[in-house]
């Protein structure tokens, strides 16, 4: 049974969807109308089809043509010092991290023992060579004194021979034996100190060497720096050429990188910039300061260094580095990458033309931080270039700028 609080409120109901209908057929009549229809014409066809746009000023920039890769930090004074006189290892005085001093810190010595008495023995080898020099003189000058009285008789001898032959022949004779074997004894004097002396230089000539022998045997620094390599320890052997020891200067570095041969023309040491990165540490522009004189055959590489003087800390060898060479660099109008767009077979961007887009063809060039080279364009400095909502736009489009692109 429907009481009467029910039925009232079905018939409220009613009474609204009545009017719910009504209110629809009547809004149907009137967008019927000639009024209504007339007002849709006279509307722009394109205002439904605004496109909403960002927008970025295209502007004058220096661009660049760079060759992005790694590199090395190398040591650009180091040293591998090796024994300059083989034989076993007497001490080593450094240790791996410990700072040199050129000419100053001793590093190690080699077979101190053995150079030593042979310096003695050389010494004693000069001492003896002098006694034999001296003693070839004091024979010498003995010599000198019988040829000389040898010499004065034949003389006698030979004016009483001639005079009156107060003396016989033969005793002239012997007189002549006896001076011309004096003159070969003092020949033989005289050779005889000649070779005593050239001994004694050759004595101390042995002497200078097992000095300098000795003087080798213990190393000091070749250069201002630090021990970065410890290779041999006491009591091994250290043959001529074994490096014993890595001293390179901290503060004397150079980045090492390999380019494609392709680049080589382009590369001018002393002219060309490199910009060089390690880690978190920005080192800047710097110039290339060497460039391998030939390509490398199997690789097709050849190498570039530029010099890093002074590093930072942190800034060591063995680091890898981000290396950025500059090949080419010019001032162009450049527009962001992100505007181009490719129409019938051509490259162009979209520009503010009051409420509409214009397309304009470009070539693009170098590419510099996400933007591209406007070349061969009528495209003027400070046009406002769309890079949103580009994709949807046609040459004439409408466009509804909302806001400036990054």
């Amino acid at each position: 049974m429907i009481t009467r609080r029910v039925f009232g409120t079905i018939l409220a109901l009613v009474v609204v969807a009545a009017a719910v209908a009504g209110g629809v057929l009547w809004g149907r009549r009137q967008h019927n109308t000639p009024a209504a229809s007339a007002a849709a014409e006279a509307a722009p066809a394109h205002a439904a089809r605004t496109v909403p746009v960002s927008v970025v000023q295209a502007r004058a920039m220096t661009f660049e043509s760079r060759l992005v890769t790694s590199g090395s930090l190398l040591a650009k004074d180091y040293a591998l010092v090796s024994a300059r006189r083989p034989g076993a290892l007497d001490a080593v005085y450094v240790d791996e991290g410990d700072a040199v001093t050129a000419g100053r810190t001793q590093l190690f010595q080699t077979d101190s023992l053995n150079l030593t008495k042979a310096v003695e023995i050389a010494r004693q080898g000069v001492a003896a060579a002098e006694c034999s020099v001296r003693e070839a003189q004091a024979n010498r000058e003995r010599i000198e004194a019988d040829f000389t009285k040898a010499r004065i008789d034949y003389e006698r001898f030979q004016r009483l021979y001639e005079q009156d032959q107060a003396v016989t022949k033969n005793a002239l004779e012997a007189q002549q034996s006896r001076f011309l074997q004096a003159e070969a004894a003092l020949k033989h004097a005289t050779v005889s100190v000649e070779l005593a002396g050239n001994r004694l230089e050759q004595a101390r000539g042995n002497l200078l060497i097992a000095e300098k022998d000795l003087r080798d045997s213990l190393v000091v620094a070749p250069l201002d720096g630090v021990v970065t390599h410890r290779l041999r320890e006491p009591g091994e052997m250290a043959a001529a050429g074994t490096p014993v020891l890595r001293i390179e200067n901290p503060k004397s570095l150079e980045v090492s990188a390999y380019l494609p041969s392709d680049a080589y023309a382009d590369v001018v040491p002393g002219r060309t910039e490199i910009h060089v990165r390690v880690g978190g540490v920005d080192l800047g522009n710097r110039v290339v300061t060497y460039r391998s004189p030939t390509v490398d055959l199997k690789l097709r590489t050849f190498e570039v260094r530029c010099d890093v003087a002074d590093p930072p800390e942190g800034v060591v060898s063995g680091r890898l580095a981000d290396v950025a060479v500059v090949l080419t660099r010019r001032q162009a109008l450049g527009v962001p990458v992100a505007a181009v767009q490719q129409r019938a077979g051509k490259h162009v961007v979209f520009v503010l033309d009051g409420s509409t887009a214009r397309s304009v063809a470009i070539a693009p060039g170098l590419e510099t931080d996400g933007w591209v080279e406007a070349g061969d364009s009528s495209l003027a400095d400070g046009a406002s270039v769309i890079v949103r909502g580009q994709q949807l736009l046609d040459d004439g489009a409408a466009v509804n700028v909302i806001g400036e692109g990054d």
